[in-house]
C-alpha cells in the first residue's frame, strides 16, 4: 500500500494543506475557522507556540507575542522576538507546519512521514531557504520532504474554462501574498516540462497592502498615524500594535471587497470616519507592482527565446489575481487567452496534490551484476542519502525500495532492487553524497 503524502503550500499570509492517500485527495480544514486557508502566524502563550487561527484570535491579548508573514523571514540569521524571547525562524515555521501536519493525520486517520512542500521559483538549488524549510518540516516529524516549485504545482490546478491540453505552451502567472513567480511550461500527456522560471521576492499582495495602509493612514488627517505610533502617551506600545494590526486588516478587507465591487468602505476605529476606497484607486496603487510582474514574465520569455504569440494560454493563480485589473493587464500585455484558477488561493496546494498522486513516488533499479555477492549502485544524479529502507540481513524482493535519496534538484527517489536478496553491508550512511559512480552497499542476491 502506498504511504500517504502530506502536501503543503507554505504561504506568506496563508498556508494550505492536503493529504494524498490511496489516489484520493483531501484538503485540510483549519479546525477553529473551518477554512482551508490557515494563517501563517504564531502566538506565544505560556511557553507554547500556537499557530493558525488560534494565533490570530489571541494576538490582541499581547501583540508583541504574535508574528505573521514568517515566509519572508526565511534565510535570515537573526532571531524573531516573541514577547521577551527570541526564536529561530525555523522553529516558528516548524510550529505552522506541525499544526497542519497534525490536522492532516487526524483527517487521514494515520501517521504521516512523507511530504511535498511547495516553494517559490526563486528558491534555487543552493538557496538556504530550501534547506531551512526542509529542516523545519523534518523537525515537525516529516522524515521524507520533497520541494516542488509553486508555478509547477499551479499547472496541475483546475482552471476556469478550457484547461490546457498536451502540446500547449503555458505561461504561469503566480501573484501571491509575498512573492511573484512565473514559469513557462510545456504541457505533456500526464507529465509537463518546465522550460524556465523567474520570480520577484519583494512583489506580492503584502506590498500592495503596505501601500494601502500608508494611504489609509494619510487619509485620516493623522489620527490613525497617532494611534498606530503610540503618540497618545507612554505605555501605549500594545495599543499602538493593535491599531497597526487593525489597519492592516482593514486594508486587506477593502482590497478583497473590490474584487467584485467598485467601491468599498471599512470602519477602522469607532471615532474615525470610515476608510473608503474605489477600484480605480486600488488599481492606481497596484500599477507599479503589476508592471513589475509583466516585465518579469517578458524577461523570462526573452531569455527562452519564446514570443508571446507562441503561448497557448496564460494561467493566473494566487490570491492577488482576484483583482480584475490583473486579467485585463495580462491579456493586453501578451495578447493570449487568460485562464484563472478555479480557486486562486488554493490552486497551488490543489495542483501539488494532483502532482503528488502520480509523481511523488519515483524508483530507479540497481545496476545489474552477476549472481551472488555483489556491490550495489544506481544510475542517479548527485544527491544525498536520506536513509536505508531495508535493514541489514533482511530479505528483500525484486523491485523493493532499499534506500531513499534527495537529489540536488530537490526531488526524492527510491533506490530499488533489481533482483531479490539481502544487504550484508552498507557503504554509505545517512547524509552521504550519492551518485552513479558510488557503490552504496554489499548484497547477497538470490
Amino acid at each position: 500500500m502506498t504511504e500517504p503524502v502530506f502536501v503543503m503550500d507554505f504561504g506568506t499570509c496563508f498556508s494550505a494543506a492536503a493529504v494524498v492517500s490511496g489516489g484520493e485527495v483531501q484538503l485540510i480544514r483549519e479546525p477553529s475557522a473551518g477554512s482551508f486557508s490557515w494563517p501563517s502566524a504564531v502566538y506565544l502563550e505560556s511557553g507554547w507556540l500556537l499557530a493558525g487561527s488560534a494565533a490570530v484570535q489571541r494576538r490582541n491579548r499581547n501583540p508583541a507575542a504574535y508574528r505573521s508573514e514568517l515566509k519572508r523571514y526565511l534565510g535570515q540569521d537573526a532571531a524573531i522576538q516573541l514577547g521577551r524571547r527570541g526564536y529561530p525562524v525555523r522553529e516558528l515555521v516548524t510550529a505552522v507546519i506541525g499544526a497542519l501536519k497534525n490536522a492532516a493525520e487526524v483527517t487521514a486517520g494515520t501517521g504521516i512521514s512523507r511530504a511535498v512542500l511547495t516553494v517559490p521559483a526563486s528558491y534555487g538549488r543552493a538557496d538556504q531557504r530550501r534547506r531551512e524549510l526542509i529542516s523545519a518540516a523534518e523537525a515537525a516529524g516529516l522524515r521524507t520532504v520533497e520541494l516542488l516549485p509553486e508555478p509547477v504545482a499551479a499547472v496541475f490546478a483546475p482552471v476556469m474554462g478550457q484547461p490546457p491540453i498536451p502540446g500547449d505552451l503555458v505561461l504561469v502567472y503566480d501573484f501571491g501574498g509575498g512573492t511573484f513567480d512565473t514559469a513557462l511550461v510545456r504541457i505533456g500527456d500526464g507529465q509537463h516540462e518546465v522550460l524556465g522560471s523567474a520570480a520577484l521576492d519583494d512583489c506580492g499582495g503584502l506590498d500592495l497592502d503596505a501601500a494601502l495602509t500608508s494611504s489609509l493612514t494619510a487619509s485620516t488627517g493623522g489620527r490613525l498615524r497617532t494611534a498606530s505610533t503610540g503618540e497618545a502617551g507612554p505605555g501605549d506600545d500594545s495599543a499602538a500594535l493593535r491599531v497597526k494590526l487593525t489597519i492592516a486588516d482593514t486594508a486587506r478587507n477593502l482590497k478583497h471587497q473590490l474584487s467584485d465591487t467598485t467601491e468599498a468602505e471599512e470602519f477602522v476605529l469607532p471615532d474615525v470616519e470610515p476608510a473608503r476606497l474605489t477600484r480605480q484607486e486600488l488599481e492606481t496603487l497596484a500599477a507599479p507592482l503589476l508592471d513589475r510582474t509583466v516585465e518579469c514574465c517578458r524577461e523570462l520569455l526573452k531569455s527562452l527565446d519564446v514570443a508571446a504569440s507562441d503561448l497557448s494560454v496564460v494561467v493566473t493563480v494566487g490570491g492577488s489575481t482576484r483583482m480584475p485589473a490583473v486579467a485585463e493587464l495580462v491579456g493586453h500585455a501578451f495578447g493570449r487567452p487568460v485562464r484563472r484558477a478555479d480557486d486562486p488561493d488554493l490552486a497551488v496546494v490543489q495542483g501539488a496534490a494532483q502532482w503528488a498522486r502520480s509523481h511523488a513516488v519515483r524508483k530507479v533499479p540497481a545496476l545489474p551484476r552477476s549472481d551472488g555477492t555483489t556491490l550495489l549502485r544506481w544510475m542517479t544524479s548527485p544527491g544525498r542519502l536520506l536513509r536505508w529502507l531495508v535493514p541489514l540481513g533482511v530479505t528483500y524482493e525484486q523491485g523493493e525500495p532499499l534506500a531513499r535519496v534527495r537529489l540536488d534538484d530537490g526531488t526524492i527517489w527510491d533506490l530499488c532492487a533489481s533482483r531479490p536478496g539481502r544487504i550484508e553491508q552498507v557503504l554509505a550512511e545517512t547524509g552521504d553524497v550519492v551518485s552513479k559512480d558510488r557503490w552504496l552497499a554489499v548484497a547477497r542476491e538470490q
